[in-house]
């Protein structure tokens, strides 16, 4: 029921933020939102959860967001803390994560510049408008007092319905603070919008019939199978057909990566048809937010909620924006009905060998553990094989290491989850990782995979995990090195002088190294280093029972071998002043 509420422009947000469900406000505070903190203190209901920079803030809001299915919300300060955000709302737009970011504005019409304000000619809401969900959802508040309470719930609205993403709300810092303001509330959980159903019968019906036609279809299974809460159905569908499922830069586990049909990543591997006999000739994505690289396929599908970037660089036979909940099982039902029984198992029987390769790959993987068992500095496989054994099995991981060792770790929605940045910023896990265990509470243990690289953008976040005590284990994959990027490198220019002689600018990290463990202690965090293949297991099983026995942070900083080309080198320019 609509009812009218007066106060200052802080205690109508905060009321309105309220009756949206909202619990927590992630920020790093700053003067431009005075009336809104104060209106904060005086209700006494919403959660203040600080970090020490803005990026974190933003990150702690996106990971929030993903485990408890709620919006993050976070307050930013005027236009210079926003654009410190602009890296991980980047991730958040890419990932479509529900968030929505409210930041108090300075600009004034006589005086039109001072101090962290945008520069004449531009407004904060434009500014940020390139990170926000389809790079539109950016929106200025002014002066009335209603517009908040509208803005407020346009937000909500923006950040939730597809395609989800990052909204932007710039308010006026006088406004937060004038007395004596009225505004309307009473939309509450009103804010959902009924999304899209299933795709029409006549869509669902010249699907199954390509899929039916096909030699072998390629499955790919996208993030919003995972929002959606459509695992379940993906499965269903892969197994009816007895097809091949890849993966192409997911930030969550939309397809379990052990079931016998998970065959790695996207583009298909030389060695699948090798092993199968088996050339895929359809790709049919599912949920998934575009594509990274082109399609190989000579036909392709794409069926989901968000048709932003469908088909924006490869070409569509086929596309229908719709529910996948409703769709696939629509789908498996249409499949069965057109071909019947023997057609079906006969496909089964012909991609019969899709699980001998399946296998293949954790088979391959559990070789190079047993190769590394015995060498002096623990290898990454030795790593993820410890992780695999001994993490709990209802782990959520939290991941930024782009070059680590994964395959051995089942991922799946009735397995361990896990969560990535989403668009590649580097900034984002060890925010993430806060506000993920916030988010999921007791429900599941949260633990951070995180290269060295990647965490020296955040460290800072360990201060907002010892303040909170939110039981994050985060394992450090230290090797002195921006590995990813001198793998790249050496992929495309391999007979550079670069490659060549193994002299690659600014990757070596060492030269001093840094004691992770030691800034983790310096900021409230229990950790230790770890050198010694012999003490990872038990260094694992202390980290473990810290976070699930004694409730609190613990860090692990593993030093491992580097890996592929060019991994013995650690030159560096070397000057110095």
């Amino acid at each position: 029921m609509r009812q009218k509420i007066s106060g200052t422009g802080g205690m109508i947000l905060v009321k309105m933020l309220k009756e949206c469900g909202v619990e927590y406000l992630f920020t790093n505070p700053g003067s431009a939102e005075t009336g809104l903190f104060a209106a904060v203190a005086e209700d006494g209901d919403l959660r203040i959860a600080m970090a020490k920079h803005e990026g974190l803030v933003s990150a702690m809001a996106d990971g929030y967001s993903r485990t408890s299915g709620k919006v993050g919300v976070a307050i930013a300060h005027v236009t210079g803390g926003s654009l410190q955000m602009a890296g991980q709302l980047y991730n958040a737009q890419m990932a479509g994560s529900a968030v929505v970011v409210i930041a108090g504005d300075w600009t004034m019409e006589v005086q039109d510049f001072r101090g962290l304000t945008p520069f004449p000619g531009l407004s904060q809401a434009e500014l940020m408008r390139g990170v926000t969900k389809e790079a539109r959802c950016a929106y200025q508040v002014s002066y009335q007092p209603e517009a908040l309470t509208v803005a407020t719930a346009r937000a909500m609205r923006e950040a939730t319905n597809p395609p989800t993403g990052p909204v932007f709300i710039s308010v006026n810092a006088n406004l937060f603070q004038q007395e004596g303001l009225e505004a309307e509330i009473g939309e509450g959980a009103g804010y959902q919008i009924e999304g899209p159903g299933a795709a029409r019968p006549q869509t669902i019906e010249a699907i199954a019939r390509k899929l039916g036609e096909c030699g072998c279809p390629a499955l790919m299974f996208g993030d919003d199978v995972w929002n959606q809460n459509a695992q379940d159905e993906a499965v269903q569908l892969a197994e009816l057909l007895g097809a091949p499922v890849f993966s192409s830069r997911a930030t969550s586990a939309n397809f379990p990566t052990h079931h016998p049909l998970s065959c790695g990543g996207y583009p298909v591997e030389k060695g699948f048809s090798e092993v199968t006999g088996l050339q895929p000739d359809l790709l049919f994505m599912v949920g998934c937010r575009g594509l990274h690289g082109s399609a190989e396929e000579p036909t392709v599908m794409q069926i989901g909620p968000n048709p932003t970037l469908m088909g924006r660089h490869y070409p569509l036979d086929l596309a229908a924006q719709c529910n996948l909940k409703d769709t696939l099982p629509a789908l498996c039902d249409a499949i069965s009905g057109m071909y019947g029984v023997d057609t079906i198992e006969l496909w089964r029987n012909q991609r019969a060998k899709v699980s001998t390769y399946a296998k293949l790959l954790l088979e391959r993987e559990e070789a190079v553990v047993r190769e590394h068992a015995d060498d002096e500095v623990i290898h990454p496989s030795l790593l993820e094989a410890q992780m695999a054994t001994l993490l709990p099995k209802d782990s959520i991981i939290i991941g930024e290491n782009p070059t680590a060792r994964t395959t051995l770790l089942p991922f799946g929605h009735q397995q361990m989850w896990r969560f990535g940045g989403g668009g590649g910023s580097l900034g984002w896990a060890v925010g993430g990782a806060v506000g993920a265990k916030i988010g999921i509470g007791d429900e599941r243990p949260v633990v951070l995979s995180i290269g060295d690289g990647s965490l020296t953008y955040s460290a800072a976040g360990f201060w907002s995990m010892a303040r909170y005590k939110t039981p994050v284990l985060t394992v450090v994959s230290n090797n002195d090195s921006y590995q990813v990027v001198r793998i790249n490198w050496a992929r495309e220019m391999p007979d550079s002088q670069m490659v060549r002689e193994g002299k690659y600018p600014g990757l070596f990290l060492g030269g001093p190294s840094i004691d992770y463990a030691g800034l983790a202690r310096s900021q409230g965090v229990d950790g230790e280093r770890v050198t010694d293949p012999s003490e990872l297991e038990a260094a694992l099983k202390r980290g473990i029972d810290c976070i699930l026995k004694e409730n609190r942070p613990y860090l692990l900083d593993v030093v491992v071998a580097r890996e592929g080309i060019g991994h013995e080198s650690e030159w560096h320019q070397g000057w110095q002043m």
